[in-house]
Order: structure tokens, then C-alpha cells, then sequence
């Protein structure tokens, strides 16, 4: 039998003796001090007892309906794969668990389909939409797969050079590569791939935004119940477990822009034989040199030849199962993609210079978007992706502060059970962030590439004689050291025995080939240990581990909190700070002291605040880029005549922050932390901005020449 803290009250403020032994008569925040009401934790135990007085199953049922039901309709609404259930414990250990990382990772996907949109409405002029069979429809198409092959991962290693990036580059961009094996052109492989990626995408939308209506509003009702029942310790708690998991929604409503397909096996195997059928096309000879022909009269035609060949002569390495694995809506830790790296290249090499109606010579445009920069590869870092770290740390941490802040301050006032809680899941999914980053940065592969190419060289003259080349050890990720293996080898000796040993006693029919089969397992699984990377020892022993010590702490803290668990003396004492310790009997249902309501204030407009600037902004970049995923073409225009109403008459809007941006790149110019010409960035204008100068051909020319590398080196 539970204490019951009505009961158990009276007898204390009734009885003197007790009084004088068990009164607290430290300092009280927010209520006025009272020893004939106040007592003491260790009062509390001894008078009370040990144990919960949980609620009974009415205020439980009506928290189920309230809270708990609208959170699982939400929860269940996220992008869950088909018939793979261990993907999906995992994306659920990995949203639930770190869910700062989960954020930071999908809105900046967001961002890169964001920036494939804002290049597609850009390459004609502001009226113009193009019938679906010309150029500006072809471009949509490329930058519709390009925003979708980043949800994969890459063959390792050879992804990581620039010349994998280059040939992605004429998969989507080239119109000119003949290809082997089929009757058909490049673009019309890439219009058919495009169909296929928009029909597969998965539906849902509306059911999404139903139960992210569902989830408010029970935050709304809440919100009235505990305003309307002002000082109720229930209705104020009950509020705070919605405010804690606010962030929620934010993250599922996320997934009508960063869909995933319905078969992402059978997109993954269409993307592949894409790449395969233009590495194929590069390596024959007579279509490499047809190809380089193609494009002779252009004034890159030099740099162009240069550039196939090297990409070229990696083609036989690229191919076949380039794409492995889905990996979007932050499936997998520390996953890059390829789209954004291809973007910024071809933004800084063509599209920020022209601007509006960059596509006005569709030859010249596809040629530089095939050459690029290829500055950096795949693997880099760049200052921007720092926003979205910043937005997801104020999504989760906002959200947790207002579900903080109101705990915190409804007496007994001070760091207990339930604010407590809500500050080590915080604390626990920013270290997981931050580790993220550090583990991403110390263990990426080496920039400088003479000396990555030796380690590509290596990998791809040993790729065909490897045993497990899934365990292949890249570049910077190092594997186990060799204090590691020698652990590794004690435990691979006790495990043979212990398993071997036995079987070896038992009279079994075949039992040297079974033996020799559980042998051979063994000594399997314990050679893919050895081999794993920095990176994935580290995700299976600290960052799995946390993620899901931290999701069933989640979960802890809303059952709990729905079934009376923290009605005890530990928690109703509020002390594990420096401000609690005590426990007041006339606040233990009703608080009543007049400062409560300007703290629920505080923490309520924190939390919704924060939690419908996410939403906005999701739902903003889902009708500015849905004219990119939208499949009838006729329809897709007329989106993209709004977004461009839109855009025009909210452009007024991005000027402070433009202004703000241009200051930093001047302070940080000023204090040579970049180049002056390190960024060039394209903004949306409603007119065409390139102006041609005399002689503007001729300075382009000779920047390629000076940019043109006419002496190789061996690799």
C-alpha cells in the first residue's frame, strides 16, 4: 500500500510533537513559510513512508486521451520503411534517442532540396514556364535525382574523390554522353528515373499534418485545462510532459519534405544502373572520345577533355553498387550525401554569377555543371551546415525549457524528479550532438588529395581480391588498435572453446562439418570486429548505447509521469538541488502561490513559440519546393508561378538578414578568416541580373586556362 499524502498531512499539521521534530525551517521560494506545514524529506520518509501514491485510473485515463494517445498518433506517422523491422527500431532508437542530431540532419536536407528548388526556378526568367518537353523540364529532372540519391549511402573510399563526384555530375547534368547498351539518350534515362522517383514517393501527407493537428490541440486543451485550473499540480505537470516532448512534431512534420520513397531498394538499384550505364559509356574509348568531340566548340573544351579523362580512368572503380544502403531522414550517423557538395560547386563555378535565367544557353550551362570547382570532393565541411545544429539544439532545448521551467516553479519549487528528467534527456541528446561533430571531423578522410589518392589507389587495386570488402577500412577511419586485437583475440579463443567444447562431447550426426561450420562463423564475425572503423566501434559502444538509454528514459519519464510515479517523497521534496528539500501539505494538489501563473506564462509561450516557428518553416519549405516533387508537370507549374508570387512580394522580408549575412562575410574577410571570392552565393531576384561586359569570353577563357592542370602526377 502507497503513502497517502492527504492522509498523511492532516496527522503532521495536527500534531505538535511531530511539528517541533520534523518542520523545515530553511528558505522557501514563491510560498510563504509555514513549519506547522512544511516538513522535511526525512520527515516526509518517516511519516509517510516510502513508495507512490499513483493516480487513480480516472486522472490516467484521461492523461492517456490527453497526452500519451496524440504522442504515439504522432510518433506513428514518421517515415517508417516497409517490411524491414530492425531499420525501424533503429530510426526510432535514433530519433527518440539523440534527437537534436535526427533534427540537425534532416533540416539540412531540407535545406539541400530547398537549394536544388531555388536552382530550378532560377534557371528562366520570372514568367517563363516551359512546356515539359524543353530544357528547363530536363533540369528539373536532374535536380529532383540529384535531391533524392543524397538520401544513399556510397561505395566507400572511391566516393570520397573528385572524380566520383564528376561523374555523378554527367549522370545528371550531361545531354552529349552516348550510352552503351541501350537505345536510349542520357536525359530520357534521366526523365524516366524522375518518374519513377515521383510516383514512388511515399503519400501521406494529409494524415501527417492530421496528426500534427491532433498533438496541438491536445496541446491547446491542455493548456486551457491548467490556465482554467490554475495551481492544479496535476493539469500542471500533465502540461509540462506536452511542452517536453514538443519537438516531436516538429521532427515527423519534417517528413513531407524529406520523404522517403516507398521501395528504396528498387530506387537504390534504378540509381545504380544509372551510374553504371555512364561509367560503361566513359570507358569505351570511341564513346568517350564522340563525347569529348561534343563539346569542342565550347571555350571549356580543353578542361572538359582533361576531366573525362580522369574520370575516366576511376569509372572501373565506381561502378557497380555505387548507392548502399538507404540512409535520409538521419537513419545513419554521420552521413554526408553527394548532393551538397555538387551544389556549391556548380553554384560558385556558374549559377551565382548568372542568376536569374542561367539556363538561357543550355550547352554552356550543362558544361559547366559537369566541370564545376571539384575543389574539395565529397568529404567537407562547410559554416553554413552550422544552422541547423543551432535551429535543433533551440527546437529540443527550448521545448525542454518550458516543460522545465513550469515543473520547476510549481512548489515544491527546485530541481526534483520531473525537472530533473527533462534536463538529463537534454543534456544527453546535446552530448550526443556534440560528439557527433567531433567524431565527424576527427575521423573524416584527409583533405589533401595527393595524399588521399594514394590510399584510393590502394583500395581499388586490392577491391577485387579482398575478402570482406563491407569491412573495408577508410582513409582516416582507423581501425582497432592493437591493445583492441589482443582483447579481441582472448575473447575469440574463450568463445571457440566455450561453444566448441561441448559440441565436440555430444554424439551428433555430422559433427566435424558442424563443428567446422560453427568454426568458421566464429572466426568471421570476430575478423569483421577486427576490421570495423573508429567510427563504428565507436557507434556500438557509445553512441547506440546513449541513443537508447536516452529513449528509454523518455519513455520512463511519460509513463511516470502518467501514472503517479513521481508522487513521492523524493520527488514532491524537489531535492535533488539546493532549492528544495521540503514539502509543503496545503501545495500538494493546489499550488497557490500568485507567482505560479507568470512562470506557466513564461514556460508555455517558450514552448509554443518555438514549436510553431518549427512547424512554419517546415511547412513554408514544403509548398516553396513542391513544384520540384510534384508529378502531373502542368500542376507543378502552376506551383511554381505561386511560389514565385510569393517569393516577390515577400522578398522585402530577407533583406535585414541579408544585410546581417553580408556584415559577417565582410568582419570575417576583414580578419582573413576566409578569401574574398571563398563564396558565392546565389539569391532568388525576379529579374535577370547577368550583364555581360566586353571581352567577358575572353576573361573566361584565360581564368580556365590558369585553372587547367596541364601537368598530371602519378597517383
Amino acid at each position: 500500500m502507497g503513502p497517502n499524502f492527504t492522509a498523511c498531512g492532516v496527522r503532521y499539521m495536527s500534531d505538535p510533537a511531530l511539528i517541533s521534530q520534523y518542520n523545515y525551517s530553511g528558505h522557501v521560494r514563491l510560498i510563504p513559510a509555514n513549519q506547522s506545514t512544511q516538513i522535511t524529506y526525512e520527515g516526509c520518509i518517516a511519516l509517510c513512508g516510502h513508495g507512490n501514491e499513483y493516480y487513480t485510473w480516472p486522472v490516467i485515463s484521461a492523461t492517456l486521451t490527453t497526452w500519451v494517445l496524440p504522442i504515439l498518433g504522432t510518433l506513428l506517422q514518421a517515415p517508417f520503411e516497409s517490411n524491414a523491422f530492425w531499420r525501424t527500431v533503429k530510426a526510432c532508437n535514433r530519433w527518440i534517442g539523440s534527437p537534436i542530431s535526427s533534427l540537425a540532419a534532416i533540416l539540412w536536407d531540407i535545406s539541400i532540396s530547398g537549394k536544388c528548388a531555388l536552382f530550378v526556378d532560377l534557371a528562366v526568367p520570372f514568367g517563363d514556364t516551359p512546356d515539359q518537353y524543353s530544357e528547363f523540364a530536363s533540369m528539373r529532372d536532374s535536380f529532383y535525382i540529384l535531391m533524392n540519391l543524397n538520401q544513399y549511402k556510397m561505395k566507400p573510399v572511391i566516393s570520397m574523390t573528385r572524380e566520383a563526384e564528376g561523374l555523378l555530375r554527367i549522370a545528371l547534368f550531361s545531354k552529349e554522353l552516348k550510352l552503351l547498351g541501350t537505345s536510349k539518350t542520357l536525359s530520357q534515362k534521366r526523365l524516366k528515373l524522375a518518374q519513377d522517383l515521383r510516383s514512388n514517393r511515399r503519400r501521406g501527407v494529409v494524415p501527417i499534418f492530421l496528426s500534427t493537428l491532433w498533438f496541438v490541440l491536445a496541446l491547446g486543451i491542455s493548456i486551457e485545462a491548467a490556465f482554467g485550473d490554475l495551481g492544479s499540480n496535476l493539469q500542471a505537470h500533465n502540461l509540462a510532459m506536452g511542452l517536453f516532448v514538443s519537438w516531436l512534431p516538429i521532427l515527423i512534420l519534417c517528413s513531407i519534405l524529406d520523404r522517403n520513397p516507398v521501395a528504396s531498394d528498387d530506387i537504390q538499384r534504378k540509381l545504380n544502373k544509372l551510374v553504371d550505364l555512364v561509367c560503361n559509356s566513359l570507358l569505351d574509348p570511341d564513346t568517350r572520345r564522340e563525347y569529348i568531340a561534343s563539346v569542342a566548340d565550347l571555350h571549356q573544351a580543353q578542361h572538359m577533355a582533361y576531366w573525362v579523362e580522369k574520370i575516366a580512368a576511376k569509372a572501373e572503380y565506381i561502378r557497380g553498387d555505387y548507392f548502399r544502403g538507404f540512409a535520409g531522414q538521419a537513419r545513419t550517423r554521420f552521413h554526408y550525401g553527394a548532393a551538397y557538395a555538387i551544389l556549391i560547386e556548380i553554384e560558385k563555378a556558374y549559377i551565382a554569377e548568372r542568376g536569374r535565367n542561367w539556363l538561357s544557353d543550355p550547352t554552356e550551362a550543362r558544361a559547366a555543371l559537369v566541370l564545376g570547382q571539384t575543389d574539395h570532393g565529397f568529404t567537407w565541411f562547410d559554416g553554413r551546415q552550422l544552422w541547423t545544429v543551432i535551429a535543433s539544439i533551440l527546437f529540443v532545448g527550448c521545448t525542454s525549457v518550458g516543460a522545465f521551467v513550469l515543473s520547476f516553479n510549481t512548489p515544491t519549487v527546485g530541481l526534483g524528479c520531473r525537472t530533473g528528467g527533462y534536463l538529463i534527456f537534454f543534456i544527453i541528446a546535446l552530448i550526443l550532438m556534440m560528439a557527433e561533430i567531433v567524431v565527424w571531423w576527427l575521423t573524416s578522410p584527409l583533405r589533401k588529395q595527393d595524399r588521399f589518392h594514394s590510399h584510393v589507389e590502394e583500395y581499388t587495386r586490392h577491391a577485387s581480391s579482398r575478402r570482406m570488402t563491407a569491412f573495408a577500412i577508410l582513409p582516416g577511419l582507423g581501425a582497432s588498435l592493437s591493445i583492441l586485437a589482443r582483447i579481441l583475440d582472448c575473447i575469440e579463443n574463450v568463445v571457440l572453446q566455450v561453444v566448441l567444447v561441448p559440441r565436440r562431447l555430444l554424439p551428433t550426426k555430422h559433427k566435424l562439418a558442424r563443428l567446422e561450420t560453427t568454426e568458421t562463423a566464429l572466426r568471421t564475425h570476430f575478423l569483421s570486429l577486427r576490421n570495423l572503423t573508429a567510427r563504428n566501434w565507436l557507434q556500438r559502444a557509445f553512441f547506440t548505447p546513449l541513443e537508447s538509454t536516452n529513449l528509454v528514459w523518455a519513455c520512463y519519464l511519460l509513463v511516470a509521469q502518467t501514472l503517479g510515479a513521481f508522487n513521492n517523497c523524493a520527488c514532491m521534496t524537489s531535492s535533488w538541488g539546493g532549492f528544495g528539500g521540503y514539502l509543503d501539505f496545503t501545495q500538494t494538489n493546489v499550488a497557490k502561490s500568485v507567482a505560479v501563473r507568470e512562470y506557466w506564462i513564461i514556460g508555455t509561450v517558450t514552448t509554443c513559440a518555438v514549436m510553431g516557428l518549427g512547424m512554419s518553416y517546415i511547412v513554408l519549405e514544403w509548398l516553396v519546393q513542391a513544384h520540384l516533387s510534384t508529378e502531373d508537370y502542368d500542376n507543378a507549374m502552376n506551383g511554381l508561378r505561386r511560389v514565385r508570387k510569393f517569393r516577390y512580394v515577400t522578398l522585402w522580408i530577407k533583406y535585414p538578414l541579408d544585410w546581417l549575412v553580408y556584415i559577417v562575410s565582410i568582419m570575417l574577410n576583414a580578419c582573413q578568416v576566409r578569401g574574398l571570392n571563398d563564396r558565392r552565393i546565389v539569391m532568388w531576384t525576379r529579374d535577370c541580373t547577368l550583364k555581360p561586359e566586353i571581352g567577358h569570353m575572353m576573361v573566361r577563357c584565360a581564368t580556365d586556362a590558369q585553372r587547367l592542370s596541364f601537368h598530371e602526377t602519378s597517383v
